[in-house]
């Protein structure tokens, strides 16, 4: 007898769908704040970025005075030698096994693709054949994270429904390793909007906040 039961699954997709929310929310939040600092920032450096490049040139320039003057009277050896280790044509780097790691993410994307490939029917269904050619481009992409492309899973059959060569346990355990990532996701998503409230930028913008002429 299975231990895993359907109210398991359904309780799984219940909390599935609610990280996703709570996803969508905070990337609402960040984005917006995002943009304030940044427009804030560049309003101030069209002001005092011009003075910090000036100061920042003559400290340069210090600088160089000051190594100038350390090297005077120091003597330079040109005579350095440098034992170079002999290595035998049998010994070299490129003819020794490299061992290459295999990425978990990519793996992730592979499973992802192949669940789609039974629960989606692009042959006959114009829709399916758009989000599967757009999830063929996200997962095949390495820039992208395994974490984006579940945000990018709209919530239906794909999320719900079991492929015919899984059973509860298998459904449990995608679901469960889906859950992970999107929890992990969620977190750095917090952590974002916890740094970007002590960005340096944040109490410009503050003050930007307080009207034109505050900030003038």
């Amino acid at each position: 007898m299975s231990a895993i039961a359907q109210v398991d699954i359904d309780t799984l997709l219940t909390h599935l769908q609610d990280l996703l929310h709570q996803i969508s929310e905070a990337r609402g939040a960040i984005a917006p704040l995002e943009t304030n600092l940044t427009e804030t920032y560049d309003e101030f450096q069209a002001v005092v970025g011009g003075l910090r490049r000036q100061s920042m040139r003559l400290q340069s320039e210090i600088a160089t005075l000051n190594a100038q003057i350390d090297s005077v009277g120091q003597e330079i050896d040109d005579d350095l030698s440098f034992e170079v280790e002999d290595v035998t044509p049998f010994e070299m780097e490129s003819d020794r096994p490299v061992d290459v790691p295999t990425d978990p993410e990519a793996v992730e994307k592979d499973m992802l693709l192949e669940h789609l490939f039974y629960i989606l029917d692009p042959m006959t269904n114009d829709d399916d054949g758009e989000l599967l050619a757009t999830l063929q481009g996200l997962c095949q992409d390495p820039g992208i994270r395994f974490a984006h492309v579940l945000e990018e899973l709209p919530w239906g059959l794909v999320w719900t429904q079991r492929s015919p060569q899984e059973q509860l346990e298998d459904q449990h355990h995608r679901l469960s390793s889906w859950q992970a990532v999107l929890k992990k996701q969620l977190e750095t998503l917090q952590r974002a909007g916890d740094r970007l409230r002590n960005d340096p930028r944040y109490g410009l913008w503050q003050q930007r906040q307080q009207g034109s002429d505050h900030w003038q």
